[in-house]
């Protein structure tokens, strides 16, 4: 027993004499990681959490954010964020590296530089554009820098579309309008970036009749390509693109089915398989609607598509400077004649997208635009009136939609504002302003009326007369569209399509994104932008 008592007291203190190094080390290393959390003393390469937030284009939104604005207490301190205890953390601003010499060079007061450069400054858009007129009316590659989302598509962008809404007489009522518009196309557009002429109804209509089809407005299989044209143009022209922004997706995917149209062999729209082969119609607005995005993204990976576009556009243009229905198909190589029938509407597209790709920086020979001035000069008769065509379908056919094409493809080809013809077909178009009741008529006020029409009243705001001409007109228009739009339902944000073609051709898709493409008028064109480049081209009317 006595032995026994003897080991428990000799491993006792042995225990006692564990516990208590193992204590000391434990207040070791805890005083060792309390002196890791004191701020450190300043070097060269310390920065402060507020010095680098004044670079961060999400500046804004930070500074909105109570929890993580620099400088704040957190709202809770017991639920302070890790951003909050940094910036406790107290810190020197960092020294300086030798700045490099980066004077710049003052100009020489002899050779009169400080002077151009102040003129310059108080120089008009359109007096420091003209200086940069090129030669020949031309635009070449080199002829211009292109900035992305600029020029006549100045007004275009998110910051900016409140202000073309303000300068152009636009209105909340309007914007809404447009949004409704965009966000009902988005909702019909397919999986694999098209728009069904004849098809998009099944979006919300999946069990739908062949009556019920044909009364929502159901086009024609062989204008998807130009459908789906005129829908991105209606993205586009709102300013959104597919590398951001609330529809990227919608926009991505239709540029990617238009370029997936588009013919290896002579980059025309429409593969030679699809038994719905589109006309030039469909090229024209295809080529317009990628060069519109082209215009407002920069997008480099757009140009070879656009070049080999506007080449097969100009090698398609009649002996007669137009256009017609017809497309040189590969498999007729031999045997294709072009047509001797120009045709007002298809050459007022072909207008748009050649003067949309003159200002990306594409050479436009001088031969297809006096071709084409031509053309315009025979088709517009001495009282202002324009034929639908010189031969064939509808050939002589007058009417207010074919005036409009007219008088705005003549102003984007540089002639003046002050023209007879011009002063004739704006009177007329003022006479007649956007009338829901009348949007079925052929040959009066209908929508595709409506829509040249706001851009030639929009342009010829500059004449005597035209602010109160476009204030009458765009009054009419607002009331017009604003008031006839769907508001709720499947249709909400569409426009019922009126007239036989807008039911049978285009339908309901066509209807409404030329409707929403009218009411963007306010930011789609920086107007004095545009009448000076088309300036450029005043030469053709001399």
């Amino acid at each position: 027993m006595t032995e026994r008592r003897h080991r428990r007291d000799w491993v006792t203190p042995l225990l006692l004499t564990a516990s208590l190094h193992l204590l000391a080390f434990t207040l070791f290393i805890n005083h060792r990681l309390f002196s890791m959390l004191q701020p450190r003393a300043a070097t060269g390469t310390t920065l402060q959490v507020s010095n680098l937030v004044g670079d961060d284009p999400e500046d804004t939104q930070q500074q909105d954010d109570s929890g993580a604005a620099p400088g704040d207490s957190a709202p809770n301190p017991a639920q302070a964020s890790v951003s909050s205890a940094l910036q406790q953390v107290t810190s020197v601003e960092p020294v300086p590296l030798p700045q490099r010499d980066r004077t710049k060079p003052q100009p020489d007061p002899a050779a009169g530089e400080n002077q151009a450069e102040s003129a310059a400054d108080s120089m008009t858009l359109a007096e420091r554009l003209a200086r940069m007129k090129p030669a020949g009316g031309s635009s070449g590659a080199d002829a211009q820098a292109f900035t992305p989302g600029g020029g006549s598509h100045g007004l275009r962008g998110q910051g900016r579309r409140g202000e073309g809404l303000r300068r152009n007489g636009g209105s909340a009522e309007t914007e809404d309008a447009v949004e409704m518009g965009l966000a009902w196309l988005a909702s019909v557009q397919d999986s694999d970036g098209r728009w069904d002429s004849d098809g998009y109804m099944s979006h919300y209509l999946p069990n739908a009749s062949a009556f019920d089809r044909g009364a929502e407005g159901m086009g024609l299989g062989r204008n998807d390509v130009g459908i789906t044209g005129l829908c991105l143009m209606a993205f586009t022209g709102a300013g959104y693109v597919h590398t951001q922004g609330r529809y990227a997706q919608t926009v991505r995917q239709a540029k990617d089915w238009l370029l997936s149209s588009q013919r290896v062999e002579d980059g025309g729209f429409g593969l030679e398989r699809d038994p719905n082969r589109p006309d030039m119609y469909g090229h024209c607005l295809a080529t317009l609607g990628l060069c519109d995005l082209y215009l407002q993204s920069g997008d480099q990976r757009l140009r070879t598509p656009l070049r080999r576009a506007l080449n097969y556009l100009l090698e398609m243009q009649g002996p007669g400077g137009g256009w017609d229905y017809a497309q040189r198909w590969p498999s007729q190589a031999g045997k294709f004649e072009l047509s001797n029938r120009n045709d007002l509407s298809i050459t007022g597209w072909a207008v748009m997208a050649l003067v949309a790709g003159r200002e990306a920086g594409f050479e436009i020979p001088r031969e297809n635009l006096v071709r084409v001035q031509q053309c315009l000069k025979t088709a517009t008769l001495s009282d202002g009136d324009a034929i639908y065509a010189n031969q064939g379908v509808r050939a002589d056919a007058r009417g207010l939609a074919m005036l409009a094409v007219s008088n705005v493809s003549r102003r984007l080809l540089g002639e003046s504002s002050s023209s007879r013809t011009q002063q004739l077909q704006r009177d007329r178009l003022g006479r007649n302003p956007p009338d829901w009741h009348k949007a079925g008529e052929l040959l009066g006020s209908n929508e595709y009326a409506w829509y040249y029409g706001s851009l030639a009243l929009m342009l010829g705001r500059d004449a005597p007369g035209g602010d109160n001409r476009w204030r009458e007109w765009n009054a009419a228009l607002k009331r017009t569209l604003v008031d006839n739009q769907c508001k709720a339902g499947p249709r909400k944000g569409s426009f019922d399509p009126r007239g036989h073609w807008a039911r049978h051709g285009g339908g309901r898709l066509y209807m409404t994104a030329l409707c929403v493409l009218t009411l963007e008028i306010y930011y789609r064109y920086e107007p004095e932008y545009l009448r000076v480049r088309a300036g450029e081209l005043g030469w053709l009317w001399e």
